[in-house]
């Protein structure tokens, strides 16, 4: 999906949409290369919130504020780690650093979290996965995930309202042009 259709229901973009600069360390780190439609959104829209209730994460997010990918993934591993010690059941999914793990890229404010499902035997592309106190799969790509859930095209508690984004935090700023 192209990014500007987004311009016109959450505003122009803040950062200068450098996929490779923002996404090659990380990905290296992670040893998993990510959809590219994910990571154009979040080179040209930076770490910020989505109708005041969901944050996304940006590989060179502002580590101070919290808002880095690489402090996600540690989070939310340890949090459904700690949960599936006690009930298995509530992690339903691996998560990254897990072999085939989902990759978290986003979180609301009351702690529901938003994964990217790599590819696997089940599936041959990546899907969006999201924990609203129950796990749900939706079959579909991040952007095409994103603008559905801000036209109310698909239920989504966790962004509901007006589509807008507020960007947060600091951005690296010698990645910038």
């Amino acid at each position: 999906m192209d990014i500007s259709r987004f311009h016109g229901i959450i505003g122009p973009p803040r950062r200068n949409g450098d996929v490779d600069r923002d996404w090659t360390d990380f990905e290296q780190r992670i040893s998993l290369r990510l959809p590219a439609d994910y990571k154009n959104f979040i080179s040209v829209y930076g770490s910020g919130c989505l109708n005041n209730q969901f944050l996304l994460f940006h590989p060179k997010g502002d580590l101070e504020n919290g808002l880095n990918i690489d402090l996600l993934l540690r989070s939310a591993y340890s949090a459904y780690s700690t949960l599936a010690e006690r009930s298995p059941e509530l992690k339903p999914f691996p998560l990254h650093p897990e072999r085939g793990g989902c990759i978290a890229i986003g979180r609301s404010h009351g702690g529901n979290y938003l994964f990217l499902s790599p590819p696997g035997p089940e599936c041959s592309r990546w899907r969006v996965v999201v924990e609203m106190g129950e796990w749900v799969t939706f079959d579909m790509s991040f952007t095409e995930f994103l603008w559905k859930a801000l036209n109310d095209e698909i239920y989504l508690p966790v962004i509901e309202g007006k589509p807008s984004f507020d960007p947060l935090g600091a951005i690296d700023s010698a990645d910038e042009n």
